[in-house]
């Protein structure tokens, strides 16, 4: 009896040393959300270069003030011209050094013509001094400024007038322009050299000025 006993003993041990033990399945590893991908941004209007920066003559600066006098008084023509070695201004100056200034006091209302030219060309740059026969006042209409931008353009594209004025009742831009409001924009897409007048009146006076665009 005891002899059967220890056998049904040795033969549970033996069964229990070759059960496989299995072990649970590592956990998978949390999935990982990665950002969808996307085409590098770009700016929704890449910069550009002006067509102003074709190595031409730069205006940096070409006015007069103040823009409106009384006949018989003075303004001051002021210029600043860059990259360029050779600069006439019209009427009156002719061949002067690329910066400068003067008082200048014509009998009616006149517009200078400042021509520069380097290796690459030559471009053109007006300002206007309105003369009056009367005393301007506060209330007389006044150009703020009159730009194009660029200034320099290739035939086919396009420049930008800006203008602000204050103290007109009718404001109008020549070259098929027309009447434009006080301030505003205007585009233009000249096929040559184009000087545009911007002329502001009122029963007070009236007052012009120019700005050049140049087509190359």
């Amino acid at each position: 009896m005891k002899k059967a006993l220890a056998g049904l003993l040795l033969m549970s041990l033996l069964a229990a040393a070759c059960v496989t033990v299995i072990a649970p399945a590592p956990a998978a590893p949390p999935p990982v959300n990665n950002p969808p991908a996307t085409a590098p941004t770009q700016p929704a209007n890449p910069p550009q270069s002006l067509p102003a920066s074709y190595n031409m003559p730069e205006v940096a600066v070409f006015t007069v003030q103040p823009a409106n006098i009384l006949s018989g008084n003075y303004a001051t023509l002021t210029w600043d011209i860059r990259n360029s070695y050779d600069v006439s201004i019209e009427p009156r100056f002719g061949i002067t050094r690329p910066s400068g200034s003067q008082p200048v006091n014509p009998p009616f209302t006149t517009t200078y013509k400042l021509t520069a030219n380097n290796s690459q060309g030559s471009i053109l740059a007006t300002t206007t001094l309105t003369v009056s026969g009367a005393i301007p006042t506060v209330d007389t209409p006044t150009v703020t400024f009159f730009t194009a931008n660029p200034y320099v353009i290739r035939r086919g594209e396009s420049a930008i007038l800006s203008w602000r004025t204050v103290g007109g009742s009718s404001v109008s831009i020549d070259k098929n322009v027309g009447t434009v409001p006080g301030e505003g924009t205007a585009q233009v897409s000249p096929t040559e050299t184009t000087t545009y007048m911007l002329s502001v009146t009122s029963p007070e006076g009236a007052q012009f000025q120019t700005a050049t665009v140049n087509v190359k």
